[in-house]
């Protein structure tokens, strides 16, 4: 006689989170589909991972000693005040299971990173979900609208993955004072190339129900060692430090980490030649093909390509990768990371080998194309 599931019945219900990371090659391909750094790390921080598996001290557990307190004083904020983690995932799902009860409220303005509603969806939680949209940005007046009684959550993606849209400091921190019950969550995965005036971290003492999560997996270059960290109020990271399990950021992520610390020119001239020279260069292209993109505050562009799909397999051809994503209103589009301004150059190169010339009427590949919405980058 069969038995019933010993699973949480909503739990029985769920989807798995797979992004599509099969088959990506960072030898083969120009890797413009996850938002990482395209490049390799510096080789100090290589060496200093060689000479840690020399040291033959993988059958080890890990020794954090004062890493929360490194992480703060680059992050510039009070060491109690801050907490690493395995990648920002960790962090996101702590505070989703340590401050929501099954049945409350998320409230997820989308489109946005799929991880929050996978990890709401794990708790029980009921989405709300307001739309961003490229004349407005974040939804701020339907956001404040949909707070209520149940309400336990507020994500802030910011800047949002996919738009690049960055949501105000001053839009966060309305949310926080509305609703002091929530938890609100803002995952600033990519802090490096945000603009700094955005950032939440100096109010985290007069906020504590703010929660705020990064990642070095983007700029750093430490996707593959997930390490990232989390900061809040002292109590808030206390508590949390509590439901952690003891060993759960590998020695190696650790040891890159540190190493980079002690020279990380290598982060910051990514991060320039980035916002400085690839991305005006790539805006540029897309104002001269009239394709409509969304205004982007970090390392990529969300644009609006006809027949996405088969330029994405085409790009693919020529082993360049790019991410299709839907919009809210279920739109497809294209999400192009970018790189050094080698990359950007290929990449534009195979677009122009690739895209059909649209005639004065906006006409493309030989169907009636819809007048396109130009649209600017602030």
């Amino acid at each position: 006689m069969a038995s019933s599931s010993v699973l949480k019945e909503h739990i029985t219900k769920l989807t798995q989170y797979k992004p599509p990371v099969d088959g990506r090659n960072c030898q083969e391909h120009v890797l413009l589909d996850f938002n990482e750094r395209t490049v390799p790390v510096a080789p100090h921080v290589v060496q200093a991972m060689k000479d840690y598996l020399d040291e033959q001290s993988l059958q080890m557990y890990p020794a954090y000693g004062d890493l929360h307190a490194e992480i703060a004083a680059y992050a510039e904020v009070p060491p109690d005040q801050c907490m690493f983690t395995n990648g920002s995932d960790q962090g996101i799902d702590l505070v989703i299971r340590c401050c929501c009860n099954k049945g409350d409220e998320a409230i997820i303005p989308q489109p946005t990173f799929g991880m929050y509603e996978q990890a709401a969806l794990a708790e029980g939680l009921v989405i709300k979900s307001p739309s961003f949209t490229e004349a407005k940005g974040f939804p701020i007046d339907e956001v404040l609208a949909a707070i209520g009684p149940k309400t336990s959550l507020v994500v802030f993606c910011n800047p949002n993955n996919p738009t690049g849209t960055a949501i105000a400091r001053e839009d966060i921190l309305k949310v926080a004072g509305k609703a002091p019950q929530c938890a609100i969550l803002v995952d600033e995965c990519y802090y490096e190339f945000m603009p700094p005036e955005c950032t939440v971290k100096n109010d985290l003492a007069d906020y504590r129900n703010i929660f705020l999560t990064r990642t070095f997996s983007k700029t750093w270059g430490f996707a593959s060692l997930r390490i990232g960290y989390l900061m809040s109020a002292k109590e808030n990271v206390d508590a949390l430090s509590c439901v952690r399990t003891a060993y759960d950021v590998n020695t190696l992520a650790v040891v890159a980490l540190r190493a980079a610390f002690k020279d990380s020119k290598y982060v910051f001239d990514f991060v320039d030649e980035v916002m400085q020279k690839s991305k005006p260069a790539f805006e540029d292209f897309l104002r001269r093909r009239n394709i409509r993109f969304w205004p982007s505050s970090c390392n990529f562009i969300f644009c609006y390509f006809e027949q996405p799909n088969e330029l994405e397999s085409k790009l693919r051809n020529c082993n360049i990768l790019v991410r299709p994503k839907n919009d809210a209103d279920g739109v497809l589009g294209l999400r192009v990371s970018l790189g050094t301004m080698e990359q950007t150059s290929r990449l534009i190169s195979e677009l122009e080998n690739i895209l059909p010339d649209a005639d004065m009427n906006g006409c493309a590949n030989g169907h009636p194309a819809k007048k396109p919405k130009l649209q600017f980058s602030n």
